[in-house]
């Protein structure tokens, strides 16, 4: 992706809403490449990634190593396996738990497709100093908490929002 310039900011507030921007757009061009490239979401690409590197035990072992929730990627595990992209079987130590991986469809698709930009966040973040990443955590729920935001859910990154419900007419 190219690189621009960056502007010189009039303040802080512009400084962080610049930078914010910069984040979205990134996330919205990776989100659409790997819909022109794999011909999956981001999300998806994501979870197809992390079980190429290891099948998963269960949803939330899966869910761990994504670093979201359960119900999140039971979703998109959901659209992969009726994709005929992951298999699910009956674990045979707990028939009640999932275990996942990736079928050859599956494996083809990821060999072709880029990486996930969830993946070079994760590390980009993980990369950071340990002071860093705790400050930047701090900043980041101030700032989540000051605009409301705090109060909605987190769900996976370009995991698709529920439709919301059918209004209805008179």
């Amino acid at each position: 992706m190219p690189t621009a310039a960056r502007p010189a900011p009039t303040d802080d507030a512009t400084a962080v809403l610049t930078a914010l921007r910069r984040i979205v757009r990134f996330l919205r061009l990776a989100d659409r490449d790997a819909e022109a490239t794999a011909e999956v979401s981001a999300a998806q690409l994501f979870v197809l990634h992390s079980l190429r590197d290891q099948p998963a035990a269960s949803v939330g072992e899966l869910a761990q190593r994504t670093l979201t929730d359960p119900s999140s990627v039971s979703t998109v595990v959901a659209r992969l396996v009726a994709r005929g992209l992951v298999r699910r079987t009956p674990s045979p130590v707990d028939r009640r738990r999932a275990e996942l991986r990736l079928t050859a469809a599956g494996e083809r698709m990821v060999a072709r497709a880029p990486r996930a930009p969830q993946a070079q966040m994760i590390a980009a973040i993980r990369a950071l100093p340990s002071a860093q990443r705790a400050e930047l955590v701090r900043a980041l729920d101030r700032l989540a908490a000051a605009i409301g935001a705090d109060k909605v859910a987190p769900r996976m990154l370009f995991e698709d929002e529920p439709a919301a419900p059918a209004r209805r007419r008179r």
